[in-house]
């Protein structure tokens, strides 16, 4: 009796082992591997290369800077300076453009000078706390120039008085 009912175990285990591999045999069937996941193990493709900054070498230039000449008649409306931030400071008959151009208002002459500037203390204590000291102590002290860009009109008023009559 415990011979037979070993021989029905072991019997027992040899069917569900063969079923189990029935049904392992039928999944791989139904599961067959797609090109996803072929093309999801792959090695890597880039090889090692330079530096991939600045492609473009030959891109042309910004064309900034002083666009006129000392003496040079020029017209109304014409962009006397082209710069990026403030270097050059607007005169007499002259604007400064929102993208820190100048521009001339009068039909002249263009004068470039190099004068001294003083810094106007309370505009700069008007800026945000946040950005600290923006006008250093030792500032004050120093004599500042600056190049400015002037127009002198063509046409001048004629209202002059002699130095005695003032």
């Amino acid at each position: 009796s415990k011979t037979t009912k070993l021989i029905l175990l072991d019997s027992l285990l040899q069917e569900t082992k063969m079923s189990w591999m029935k049904l392992a045999e039928g999944l791989s069937k139904l599961v067959q591997p797609t090109s996803v996941l072929h093309s999801s193990v792959r090695e890597a493709s880039k090889k090692a290369g330079g530096s991939t900054r600045n492609r473009c070498k030959n891109t042309p230039g910004k064309k900034r800077g002083i666009k006129v000449y000392d003496g040079q008649r020029i017209p109304e409306g014409k962009i006397l300076v082209s710069q990026a931030r403030l270097q050059i400071l607007p005169g007499w008959n002259t604007k400064m453009l929102p993208n820190c151009n100048i521009m001339s208002l009068s039909h002249g002459r263009a004068i470039l000078t190099t004068e001294k500037v003083e810094p106007n203390v309370q505009a700069y204590g008007e800026l945000p706390a946040k950005l600290g000291e923006v006008l250093p102590s030792h500032l004050l002290k120093e004599n500042i120039y600056r190049v400015h860009v002037h127009v002198l009109p063509d046409v001048q008023h004629q209202y002059f008085k002699l130095t005695e009559q003032i």
